[in-house]
């Protein structure tokens, strides 16, 4: 599969450095997400986005009106609703987040969806951590490989649901994933890794962006295991 999404980014980073039009409506939830703080950008016309709730979880309505509103098939409405809790589980439980939202989008062959969340980054929340990271690109590639920030009585948690969403997403739609985190973006696609470091200004919080086929039914328990992901030097 082409890298459509490190297109998109890209795409946004140019757009960031421009005077914006209002009207984005016809750009992907890659582009359209990270510009959300940007006052000179008019949301109010986008109906797939979906914002967060700081106090209250509600998560379960923001996957069933998207997951409505994109007419998803029935048949893969159970892995989209593990994908969307396991992503937005993450940023409840490590993002320390004030806004967050979601937005999804057909453009007519693949789905896309797009995570953003104003905290305090994946990169960040590892550092507390005793564990030994070189960089902000390594730290997102150990926690999609199981680092975790969550630490009950006493013990760190092993952390899957990052690693199955992107096993779910890369090898059950044969689609891509995008991590953007502090100053790491992170490209996955077909078990290929792709990494590089951007400025520590480009995004505020974390990115994190699917796109998927969805024409065949994904047997979700195929992929609910641990896959090591690892950058080719």
């Amino acid at each position: 599969m082409k890298r459509i999404l490190l297109n998109e980014f890209k795409e946004y980073e140019n757009m960031k450095k421009k005077d914006l039009e209002k009207d984005i409506g016809n750009f992907s939830p890659t582009v359209v997400l990270p510009l959300i703080y940007n006052e000179k950008v008019d949301f109010k016309k986008i109906e797939s986005i979906r914002k967060i709730n700081v106090k209250n979880d509600n998560s379960e309505e923001i996957s069933n009106e998207i997951l409505e509103e994109l007419k998803i098939n029935k048949n893969n409405i159970t892995p989209l609703k593990f994908v969307f809790h396991e992503l937005i589980a993450n940023i409840y439980d490590h993002s320390k987040f004030k806004n967050a939202y979601v937005m999804g989008k057909n453009d007519g062959e693949f789905y896309e969806f797009s995570f953003l969340d104003d905290g305090i980054t994946i990169p960040i929340s590892l550092k507390k951590l005793d564990f030994p990271i070189k960089n902000d690109c390594d730290a997102v590639i150990k926690a999609i490989n199981g680092l975790s920030s969550k630490n009950e009585l006493g013990y760190i948690e092993r952390g899957t649901g990052l690693n199955n969403t992107i096993n779910i997403v890369t090898s059950g739609s044969e689609g891509e994933v995008l991590i953007v985190s502090g100053c790491a973006l992170i490209h996955i696609n077909n078990n290929n890794v792709f990494a590089r470091k951007i400025p520590k200004d480009c995004i505020d919080g974390t990115l994190v962006s699917l796109r998927m086929n969805l024409d065949s039914k994904i047997d979700i328990y195929k992929y609910l295991k641990q896959v090591k992901y690892e950058l080719i030097q």
